[in-house]
């Protein structure tokens, strides 16, 4: 494992423990002082937070340890005056962009936002360009070249059809 994501999880397992040594009614305390606009701003960005144990789970969904130390993080910089941008900041600079429930608009990372939209854009146009291709009117000329040798293969195929005689009358 590489040194700077054994840091990482140090600075995090510190942080668990000193959680874990408070009392509970300290961090009762701490979930109640919050006011009605911090707390809102607080589940908002529990929701914009993976946790980095759980899969799938956003720090605000997860019940692991290190969820609980990352949302007490957030609460007590909220108390601090922190702005959302400095939290996510600061929890990106310890735990790395993983830790972003939607991967940021630049670099690399943009592809992920780009190219969904632009294989549907794509998609479509191909399907309506199909079916705009598929449509003959009768009596137009063949448009394509497999088309025109097909032709008058074709023809004769539908002038048989049409003078076969319905079967059970032979």
């Amino acid at each position: 494992m590489p040194l700077h994501i054994r840091s990482r999880y140090l600075v995090l397992g510190i942080a668990v423990a000193l959680l874990a040594l408070q009392p509970g009614s300290v961090l009762a305390q701490s979930y109640e002082e919050l006011p009605p606009e911090l707390e809102q701003r607080a589940h908002s960005l529990y929701d914009s937070l993976m946790c980095p144990q759980c899969a799938g789970q956003t720090i605000g969904q997860s019940n692991a340890p290190i969820a609980a130390a990352m949302r007490e993080i957030v609460r007590d910089r909220l108390l601090e005056g922190h702005t959302t941008q400095e939290i996510l900041d600061f929890l990106v600079g310890s735990f790395g962009e993983e830790v972003l429930a939607s991967p940021p608009k630049r670099g690399l990372s943009l592809l992920v936002w780009l190219v969904p939209p632009a294989a549907l854009l794509l998609g479509a146009a191909a399907v309506a360009l199909t079916i705009r291709g598929l449509r003959r009117k009768p009596g137009e000329e063949p448009r394509t070249p497999s088309e025109r040798t097909l032709a008058p293969y074709l023809k004769l195929v539908d002038e048989e059809m049409l003078s076969e005689k319905p079967p059970g009358s032979r």
